[in-house]
This record gives structure tokens, C-alpha cells and sequence, in this order.
């Protein structure tokens, strides 16, 4: 198929490669940003500009939209209606419907991952999300999906929006703990890999059954052990955090 790319970031970068490496051919990347537009279309081999006038210039088969969600009303808003083309977003949190009052086939394609530009990315071995407004657009879809990843699920606007919060929960909050960890090892001259194992354990326990993998001095209720614990931590915020995460631990093993 001939892809029409609209982005030049993360997303866009690591989608724009593996398309091309699956056999299809980007036409155009673009992006507001001239010298990211070159960039990667140069690495893509394709025609970049940074306007979208260029659309008509360089017909695609699917319109791949790759950009922050906030930008995405406004790219919308710039492209023409594109009457018998597939035109799809890769936002895991925006609804389809953005798209479907300007386009009859549209439809999402989201990788429920966190993707860097230049970091080597399988996609035979991420889940990715779809949606179509129709089924011969879902098909197409599909065709597209198939071809990146083995894991491809078809999931409606709230299921995504779902999706999308659980991943904040596993992934961003989680993360920033590794980072106030870090932190408070840091202050006690102590190195943050002596939590590689226990890290590496926790995530593969939890995959299986996270309830049962929960450990540690809220599920057992020790009050004596978290009192200790909050007397470490000398920051306000930090401290509502360990309690607040800790009540909704004992909560949990309660139900």
C-alpha cells in the first residue's frame, strides 16, 4: 500500500520504518517542522514538506495521522476529505468519532506501548489496538495490523479509552515510583540496580496473577514497619503517596 504520513516523531518514525520494512511505500512524511520532515523522509526515501496542500500531490492509499493528540482536531481540519481513502490516528486516548465527521473510512491503530524514535521496536511482539468506522475499513485495517504484529485486538472508542488509563497504571505510575526510589537510594549512597531482580520478579509475577503477587508490610497490615518507613521520608508529598498507596493495598487484599 501507499502510506501518506502525517507526523515525524516517535510514533511516526518507528510506524514510517516498519511499513517500509513490510514492503509498503511511504509517499510523504510531513510535519510543521521542515528540518524533521526531512530528516525523515530522507530516511524513508520519500517525498516531506511541512504543509498538507501537498495531499493531492501524492495520492496514498491510507492517511496515517502520527501526531499529539491535541494537534490531531487541527491536522483534521487541514486535509481534505479524502472520499474513498482510509485516513486513521494513533492515539490510544482519542476518539474515533474525530475522525469520522470529516471522513467516511477511517479508523485507529494504536500499540499499546511506549515508543521512542531511535530505539529498536519488535512490533511482532506488541499488542496493537484497532478500530474502524466500517467493515470494509476494518478489513483493510486488519491487513495493516496483521503484518506489523501477531497480537492485534479490534476494541471501540471507551474500550480503548480503558485501555489507555490501565497503561498510565502500569506503566507511568509504576515508573515514577522507580523514580522516587531512585532518589531516596540515591540521598543513602546506594546504587538503583541492587533493584534490578526485584523489579524483573515483580513484572512477571504480577503478569500471572497481580493480587496474588502483592507482598510487603500493607498487605500484611504491619503498622509498626510502615510507621519506620514514613519516618525516612522527609518530604511532605512522598509521604502521602507510601500512605495513600499503602490503604489502597490493605483495601484490596480486603475485598
Amino acid at each position: 500500500m501507499k502510506i501518506f504520513l502525517i507526523g515525524s516523531g516517535n510514533v511516526a518514525t518507528q510506524l514510517g520504518k516498519v511499513f517500509k520494512r513490510c514492503g509498503h511505500e511511504i509517499v510523504f512524511v510531513y510535519s510543521p517542522n521542515i528540518y524533521h520532515a526531512a530528516r525523515l523522509g530522507e530516511e524513508l526515501k520519500s517525498s516531506w514538506g511541512k504543509t498538507l496542500k501537498s495531499i493531492p500531490h501524492f495520492p496514498a492509499d491510507v492517511y496515517i495521522i502520527a501526531v499529539k493528540d491535541d494537534a490531531i482536531p487541527e491536522v483534521v481540519k487541514q486535509m481534505p476529505p479524502l472520499k474513498d481513502k482510509l485516513v486513521i490516528h494513533t492515539s490510544g486516548a482519542t476518539d474515533i468519532s474525530v475522525l469520522k465527521r470529516k471522513f467516511k473510512n477511517c479508523g485507529v491503530l494504536w500499540q499499546v506501548q511506549t515508543i521512542k524514535a531511535r530505539t529498536k521496536v519488535d512490533f511482532e511482539k506488541i499488542p496493537l489496538v484497532i478500530e474502524a468506522s466500517n467493515p470494509s475499513s476494518l478489513k483493510k485495517l486488519k491487513q495493516l495490523a496483521n503484518g506489523l504484529s501477531n497480537k492485534v485486538y479490534s476494541l471501540n472508542s471507551h474500550q480503548r479509552r480503558v485501555l489507555h488509563l490501565g497503561a498510565v497504571w502500569v506503566n507511568n505510575f509504576p515508573n515514577h515510583l522507580y523514580v522516587l526510589a531512585e532518589a531516596l537510594l540515591k540521598k543513602h549512597n546506594m546504587p538503583f540496580e541492587l533493584f534490578g531482580p526485584l523489579m524483573l520478579s515483580t513484572v512477571q509475577s504480577g503478569m500471572k496473577n497481580p493480587k496474588a503477587a502483592q507482598t510487603g508490610p500493607a498487605k500484611r497490615n504491619d503498622k509498626k514497619t510502615m510507621e519506620e518507613h514514613l519516618k525516612l521520608l522527609s518530604d511532605k508529598n512522598y509521604r502521602n503517596i507510601y500512605k495513600l498507596i499503602s490503604k489502597s493495598i490493605l483495601q484490596s487484599q480486603q475485598k
